[in-house]
């Protein structure tokens, strides 16, 4: 035996909106200025992992990207291409960047 109860539009809002003002609580939270800095926890950026660029398990820096990956990204930033030789103002230390270092043959 099935019971037809029926309610109306505005009894069904009201309970809907009376059951939903019992759920909210109101948060606690501190005033941003009483925070102390020195207690905020800061997290390192990763040290090694895979390069966004290049996807190789290596050292990173912050932007994720490996340091042969990073100047190559720099200098794309300045209009070189790859398979260009590098400027003469890049004084990076990749190994095909400047072939004729004075530390490349010890």
């Amino acid at each position: 035996m099935a019971t037809d109860t029926t309610i109306s539009a505005e009894e069904l809002l009201s309970e809907i909106l009376s059951s939903a003002r019992k759920e909210k609580a109101p948060v606690e939270r501190e005033p941003e200025a009483d925070l102390d800095i020195d207690k905020i926890r800061q997290t390192t950026p990763p040290s090694r992992g895979l390069c966004r660029r290049c996807g190789e398990n290596k050292p990173i820096n912050r932007l994720m990207l490996c340091y042969p990956c990073w100047v190559k990204s720099s200098l794309e930033d300045q209009g070189w291409r790859e398979g260009m030789p590098h400027p003469d103002w890049c004084h990076c230390e990749t190994q095909e960047g400047h072939p004729g270092k004075r530390s490349a043959g010890n």
